[in-house]
């Protein structure tokens, strides 16, 4: 990801002062578009090296070099590598190049001044912050987060991204461990924060539900004083944090589709195979906001709608252009595409999952499997969910369960951990004879997995694939709508 700097940069002197790094070899001249990768770099950029899992960015700093970058943040650089480095080239040594960018990211949006609205929450994070930006771009200069940018590197990243005339930047917030949305809050100092729900992933690393709650509390963190917090009212882990939400200075603000104690409640949800509407009801006095409607089925997106028209009306949208909004959403990448073919419905839902999701997935195969167009016969095919821990066992039993108790009509694992999917659903009733189990997941195991379900399926049929991002579930159904002859 390279950060366009088109009408503002930095120099030298400022990159030392933001970061608390040292000036070794310096340069008055504005220096242009960070990156992280030196095959990127392009004449002018900052090249920023980082210390990553696999690779040095310190390794690399010749590389930057050579395709022209005219100044290097750095914690180290080699001798000989300083040796090379060309005369007006800046170079600033920083005592964490990590700590560095975010520094710079926060300076960036200081001094470009947006609203912030940060989202985080176990599912469902990528999908509210698209709507979200969908409703404010209608009416306000707005940016968000692209693609995965969510952690301490793609969140600074996309700071860096803002321009003068962003007047709101909606960003996306990720983890896997306690104190990274701590971290990542303080940086970006949100105004406003929708946490979408508490679920199980990366519950291998936080122990508990409530390990995963109190981390993604921490977005809260570094809110600035009156900020919003929008929550999910059904989730009890959040509503009993109401008053201590409250006491810190912080508005929480409750959205739901059951709890009738939530401050907005969602009523009568109507969907088909491409759409949802719904009315949204303010508690407090009973006024109702009628026939909602966005472009995407699933209840679980009446959610992320609810979210997204809040923050519009906190912005001082109309309802007109909060709805023109809401209409013009588009999901991204393998969320719940849902396509036709050959008389089948295909769900490819394989972007990533966990028992929420794969829940939330399942209600939409249901109910998608039971309109009046469709035979009523239902398949999904499942695969494993990563980053479970000792829990991966229970969890996908307890999705197996979920779907028999669904009534869903035939079962198909992939991957070994899936395997207790399978299980989950003979205990919940289904018939062994409904329930395919493929362990293994190779590119050569696809084309008998993508066999095995053309057989088993007929026209009018619908079927759901999803699994974590690991799996690449999309295989199969690549394999099934393009067969090779």
């Amino acid at each position: 990801m390279k950060t366009q700097f088109d009408e503002i940069g930095f120099t030298a002197a400022e990159i030392a002062a933001i970061t608390g790094g040292t000036v070794m070899c310096d340069s008055s001249r504005i220096h242009r578009g960070l990156v992280t990768d030196s095959r990127i770099a392009v004449p002018g950029n900052i090249f920023l090296a980082l210390r990553g899992e696999h690779a040095d960015g310190h390794n690399f700093i010749g590389s930057a070099v050579r395709n022209g970058a005219d100044c290097i943040i750095a914690e180290r650089v080699a001798e000989e590598a300083m040796r090379a480095i060309p005369e007006g080239c800046a170079v600033i040594l920083v005592p964490n190049t990590l700590y560095a960018l975010g520094a710079l990211g926060r300076y960036h949006m200081k001094r470009t001044d947006p609203k912030i609205i940060a989202v985080t929450g176990s599912v469902g994070k990528t999908t509210t912050k698209q709507m979200i930006h969908a409703v404010l771009s209608a009416a306000i200069p707005t940016m968000r987060t692209e693609g995965n940018y969510n952690n301490e590197i793609g969140l600074p990243l996309t700071l860096m991204q803002i321009k003068p005339t962003d007047r709101i930047a909606v960003l996306e917030a990720g983890m896997s461990y306690a104190g990274e949305l701590a971290r990542l809050s303080h940086i970006c100092t949100p105004d406003t924060v929708v946490i979408t729900n508490i679920g199980t992933s990366h519950i291998e690393n936080l122990g508990s539900r409530e390990g995963i709650r109190d981390a993604k509390l921490e977005m809260l963190d570094g809110m600035k004083p009156g900020g919003t917090v929008i929550l999910n009212g059904d989730e009890p882990l959040l509503t009993e944090k109401k008053d201590e939400i409250a006491a810190r200075g912080l508005f929480p603000t409750f959205i739901a589709k059951e709890n009738p104690h939530a401050d907005y409640l969602a009523e009568n949800i109507r969907m088909t195979a491409h759409d949802c509407t719904f009315d949204m009801k303010r508690t407090r006095d009973g006024a109702c906001v009628r026939d909602l409607h966005i472009p995407v089925t699933g209840a679980h997106n009446v959610s992320n709608a609810m979210a997204a028209y809040l923050c519009g009306a906190a912005f001082g949208m109309t309802e007109q252009d909060i709805r023109r909004g809401l209409d013009s959403f588009e999901n991204t990448g393998m969320r719940q595409r849902i396509l036709e073919h050959n008389g089948i419905t295909i769900i490819e839902d394989c972007y990533n999952a966990s028992q929420e999701s794969m829940e939330a997935a399942l209600r939409v195969l249901h109910t998608l499997s039971a309109e009046p167009t469709r035979s009523g016969r239902s398949i999904a095919v499942l695969g494993d969910m990563k980053e479970l821990g000792a829990y991966a066992p229970r969890l996908h039993r307890q999705v197996g369960r979920f779907l028999a108790e669904l009534g869903i009509t035939y079962l198909v694992t992939v991957g070994p951990e899936a395997a207790e999917i399978a299980a989950g659903a003979v205990i919940g009733g289904m018939p062994k004879a409904c329930i395919t189990v493929c362990t293994e997941a190779s590119d050569a195991d696809i084309p008998t997995i993508a066999s095995t379900l053309s057989a088993l399926l007929h026209t009018g049929d619908t079927v759901l694939f999803k699994a974590s991002r690991a799996m690449a579930l999309e295989r199969i159904v690549d394999a099934l709508i393009r067969p090779e002859h």
